[in-house]
């Protein structure tokens, strides 16, 4: 008497990030998936904060170096490599973010004709964008929101902004519940005995004393997060406040340089404190007694949210985006666009109030957990992939 053997065919999602610095997008949604039986691929730039993430959630990392700045022969060349990998995997469900590998990912499943095609709208790199190189970047934005089958966008305002610009067409757009590209972890991101032992350590590494009031930013350190304005709003702060002092967390980015002149400072100003890259940013929250965000240009920054949840009080631009990832009065303020002067009002009226930094601290840990929990990101994630 035979047996017979039934081959389940386990579906295969194919995530596409633009570099490592992305793997925050996909922790604990990589499991997730692969917890419900999907095969997880990520199409990626190379680095070791992607590279452990999959290791360790299951996932299987093809690495494709894209490159920030437009050059028509190598992107063409990794526009091939794409369709090459569909051909290999043959992927049931294609979730791909932009900028750039976005763009090429979505073309490429056209292209080779997948299905399932479905692109996260993680902001408008055309916002801060002109002339020609605002045209072209807007269309590349246009045309991934075109030939995708649905479009996640990270935020309410987001979206509003762009069907406003008309990159995304009314009705295409879906937001998941109240936004963000991947939720919280509450248990990592918390004040918990690990967390707040390492933040006394990270303090005594830089000098750090109790009696310094911090201001921190996490995030890419360039030009359109606002870095010059951070500098000008802190030097003009640190005058008047002598225990002030400026937490900056992240890579610079040369390809979008803030002034050399805070460059330097960055490097010689002992009031300035500069980590670079860490893999644990937690601590890093709760030594900041105020967090940052003078961006010109967001879809859904998750540093706010991480912040919040790390009962840290939060400033930010009143720009798409932030406007939902904070509530003023509430757990933060907002500030006016590139306005100097407004940010430094906003941010003496926290470095005066330590009370009121205590309240916007416990009320952004509520604001998190009743609002960005990951698991109905992830179930809404799903639902969406499977009625696409």
């Amino acid at each position: 008497m035979g047996v017979t053997i039934t081959f389940i065919h386990m579906p295969k999602i194919l995530l596409g990030v633009s570099s490592s610095f992305c793997a925050n997008f996909l922790r604990g949604q990589v499991a997730f998936l692969a917890g419900k039986g999907y095969e997880v691929v990520i199409v990626s730039g190379p680095g070791e904060e992607i590279e452990k993430l999959a290791k360790e959630e299951g996932g299987r990392l093809i690495p494709i170096s894209f490159t920030k700045k437009i050059s028509p022969f190598t992107d063409l060349v990794q526009l091939f490599k794409i369709i090459r990998i569909l051909k290999i995997e043959k992927p049931d469900i294609i979730n791909a973010g932009n900028p750039k590998s976005g763009f090429l990912i979505m073309l490429a499943c056209y292209i080779f004709g997948s299905k399932k095609r479905i692109f996260t709208l993680h902001g408008l790199m055309s916002d801060n964008k002109t002339g020609l190189f605002k045209w072209l970047i807007t269309l590349t934005e246009k045309i991934s929101c075109a030939i995708a089958e649905k479009v996640i966008v990270v935020s309410h305002s987001l979206k509003k902004h762009a069907e406003q610009r008309g990159v995304l067409l009314h009705g295409k757009g879906v937001v998941i519940e109240k936004g963000s590209s991947n939720g919280i972890d509450t248990d990592r991101f918390s004040r918990n005995v690990s967390a707040m032992e390492a933040s006394i350590v990270l303090k005594k590494k830089y000098g750090i004393a109790d009696s310094d009031t911090v201001i921190g930013f996490i995030g890419r350190l360039t030009k359109d997060k606002g870095i010059d304005i951070l500098f000008e709003a802190f030097n003009r702060l640190v005058v008047k406040y002598s225990n002030l002092k400026l937490l900056l967390v992240g890579p610079i980015i040369p390809e979008n340089p803030f002034s050399p002149r805070y460059t330097a400072q960055l490097h010689n100003d002992k009031r300035i404190i500069f980590t670079g890259k860490m893999l644990n940013i937690v601590p890093a929250y709760i030594v900041a007694d105020i967090l940052v965000l003078p961006s010109f240009r967001e879809g859904f920054p998750n540093v706010l949210i991480e912040a919040a949840a790390m009962e840290t009080p939060v400033i930010a631009s009143d720009i798409p985006g932030c406007v939902d990832a904070l509530q003023k009065g509430y757990n933060g303020e907002l500030f006016n666009k590139g306005n100097v002067e407004d940010l430094i009002v906003h941010l003496e009226k926290l470095i005066k109030d330590r009370d009121l930094r205590t309240v916007y601290g416990r009320n952004g840990r509520v604001f998190v957990e009743e609002n960005f929990r990951q698991e109905k990101i992830w179930e809404q994630q799903e639902l969406l992939y499977k009625n696409t």
